[in-house]
């Protein structure tokens, strides 16, 4: 089934695999649901909220730029996807040193701390260039009939893409932070559960600089 729209043709016959595939990777423990769950934990509910919102801010940036093309260029330069996750991983260890050393702290002061989650969110999603070579790869396979105009294709999917990702990051965010809720009383389960978080955050650092330097 295919619909004409502005001379390209929107191929909607590749949804349902889409929408499986998409799935079974966004359900697939990884970076994004480890930042989310660490982001919950430390921020709560509204935090996660916001990180969800800057992580599909980030991806809907390498959406576009995979619709346009440059997913292919970026994979002829290697030297400026190490250097952008470097920074990415610089950005990590930053948010484990803040987090563990602002654990345990009164409420009032954390909530004053804890802006900017939205950044943080956007920052990580788009300090991982690879995203934009996954989406190089994996788009296109659902280009279907729709061959008038692929950009109007990708740029599609790539909004069903982020929508289910954020649906997925929120959930994800918002059990972590209602889970932080209940103990926020308990001053040493609360400093464990920031420590965990900045455990995670260090974690995703050193994933992000080993895979740059093997």
């Amino acid at each position: 089934m295919t619909v004409n729209a502005s001379d390209a043709w929107i191929d909607v016959s590749v949804l349902p695999p889409f929408v499986a595939a998409v799935l079974v990777l966004l359900l697939a423990p990884g970076p994004d649901m480890a930042f989310m769950v660490a982001t919950g934990l430390r921020d709560g509910r509204t935090g996660a909220a916001r990180a969800a919102v800057g992580i599909t801010a980030g991806v809907s940036v390498y959406v576009v730029l995979t619709a346009l093309g440059l997913g292919a260029f970026l994979a002829t330069a290697p030297g400026v996807i190490d250097t952008i996750q470097l920074i990415g991983a610089a950005y990590l260890a930053y948010l484990a040193w803040t987090t563990w050393r602002s654990s345990g702290e009164p409420l009032e002061v954390t909530t004053a701390q804890h802006t900017g989650v939205f950044r943080r969110g956007f920052i990580v999603n788009i300090s991982n260039p690879k995203i934009m070579l996954f989406f190089t790869a994996f788009l296109p396979q659902f280009l279907g009939e729709a061959t008038g105009n692929p950009v109007l294709q990708l740029l599609m999917l790539g909004l069903l893409l982020q929508i289910l990702g954020l649906a997925v990051d929120l959930a994800i965010g918002f059990a972590a932070g209602t889970f932080r809720t209940r103990v926020l009383e308990r001053d040493n389960v609360r400093k464990l559960l920031e420590r965990f978080a900045a455990t995670v955050y260090g974690a995703l650092a050193a994933v992000l600089i080993a895979d740059t330097t093997r």
